[in-house]
């Protein structure tokens, strides 16, 4: 594990013109020591800089993107890119030290191949992974780091924002003996961490737990993880093959990519095992219909499946300069005409506590600050078995899903837009119904 450890501000005099403690002010002062100190030494105190910066920005990516003799650098911050820097690539080689932390082979023997690895690292006091990809372009690497903090990781399913009603009937559907359960969702949209909220869960001495995912993101105590290798030969479906024959209670399968996958997982969960697992669609009726695209019979999905999530992040509004505000007539009709009559009453309530996302310091003028999860739960009642053995539309489905109870990301959005944690425009350009 790399050790690094906050570094102190510069002194005024080396940093007069740059507000106190900023990165910008980091840089000046590491460039004014060239010359005086080791190039080694400063190219790590500027990294630690960066990482540093990141986690106090919250940052979930850091990207490092290399334009003619410059690197732009820029941090995704709920979910949109900021740009924070400009540096010369000569002043600090910041490319060849990543590379050589996350493990990449020397430059010349990989120079036109994309690469994935990683590091961990103490930055301040807090324990964190990076995982690190190496993307050729014409000026050298695109490097992008995933940040994933332990030191600040709940998982906690109580903590990752299900309306009380959802949460109890996701807490009941995990504790079936066996089946199978599926989290979908948008790239980034927080499949991972509920996947490793409900292992955590359900965790305790006497099952045994497996896991095989593509990358492992979170350490998780008590469950045996493991990483596939397609370039090894070691795939998905290689892997739960061999899982089988360990005497497994409960199985973690990081996605669902192909029809091999997909029926060894359904026929295991059929056969006593309880599995988890994520499949690339937006919404929980689209699994249904993504798992008969490439292959899987019907009868299989629809008399395995305990239950689906749906989910995506949005954007929480920041606390520091929300202001009260009142739906306006036009986003009211819209939102209805997307979502039907039900949402008026939510949209209408004397009691709602709706925000206008303002801008502020806090919240580098965004009017946001952090992410919160909206959701939808899935559960197959006996229409929607029969519709499933029947091959029905995705509408149809949809239809059903909604009329048996079913609360859409859509509506999970709207009433937590109506609680004042995020503001309904947010919701209508991350929400699709």
């Amino acid at each position: 594990m790399a050790l690094f450890k906050a570094t102190p501000p510069p002194p005024p005099e080396e940093a007069a013109e740059y507000p106190p403690d900023t990165l910008e002010q980091r840089y000046a002062s590491l460039l004014a020591a060239k010359g005086k100190t080791d190039d080694n030494t400063l190219t790590n105190g500027f990294l630690r800089a960066i990482l540093e910066f990141a986690l106090r920005e919250a940052a979930s990516d850091i990207h490092f993107d290399p334009q003619g003799d410059t690197f732009r650098l820029r941090f995704r911050i709920d979910g949109s890119l900021e740009d924070k820097l400009a540096f010369s690539s000569k002043d600090f080689s910041v490319a060849a030290q990543l590379r050589v932390m996350a493990g990449f082979p020397p430059q010349a023997a990989s120079a036109y191949s994309p690469e994935d690895g990683g590091f961990e690292a103490m930055v301040g006091d807090r324990p964190v992974r990076f995982r690190v990809s190496a993307f050729p372009s014409i000026h050298g690497d695109k490097l992008v780091l995933r940040v994933l903090d332990m030191g600040h990781q709940t998982l906690m399913l109580e903590h990752l924002g299900f309306a009380p009603d959802v949460l109890a009937q996701v807490q009941s559907a995990i504790k079936s003996p066996s089946g199978i359960f599926f989290v979908c969702g948008v790239t980034g949209g927080g499949k991972s961490t509920t996947l490793c909220s409900i292992l955590k869960t359900l965790t305790r001495p006497e099952i045994s737990i497996m896991t095989l995912e593509d990358p492992v993101e979170y350490m998780l105590p008590g469950v045996s993880q493991s990483k596939i290798s397609p370039q090894a030969g070691f795939t998905f479906a290689d892997g739960l093959r061999s899982i089988l024959r360990q005497d497994p209670n409960i199985i973690m399968v990081g996605e669902i990519r192909d029809k091999e996958t997909a029926e060894i997982a359904i026929r295991a969960a059929l056969t006593g095992h309880l599995i988890f697992t994520t499949i690339h669609t937006i919404s929980s009726v689209g699994v249904i219909s993504r798992l008969v695209d490439i292959g899987v019979e019907p009868f299989l999905i629809s008399s395995s499946t305990i239950g689906v999530i749906a989910q995506r992040l949005i954007r929480r509004v920041c606390p520091e300069c929300a202001q009260p505000d009142t739906p306006a007539p036009q986003i009211v009709n819209r939102i209805v005409t997307r979502s039907g009559l039900a949402a008026k009453p939510i949209l209408t309530a004397p009691e709602g506590k709706f925000v206008a996302a303002v801008g502020c310091p806090a919240c580098n003028g965004t009017g946001y600050r952090g992410r919160l999860g909206i959701f939808e739960f899935l559960q197959l009642n006996n229409e929607l078995k029969t519709l499933i053995d029947t091959k029905a539309s995705v509408a149809d489905l949809h239809k059903a899903a909604v009329k048996s109870g079913m609360r859409t990301m859509l509506m999970d959005g709207i009433i937590k837009a109506r609680a004042g944690l995020t503001t309904l425009t947010e919701v209508l350009t991350s929400v699709s119904e």
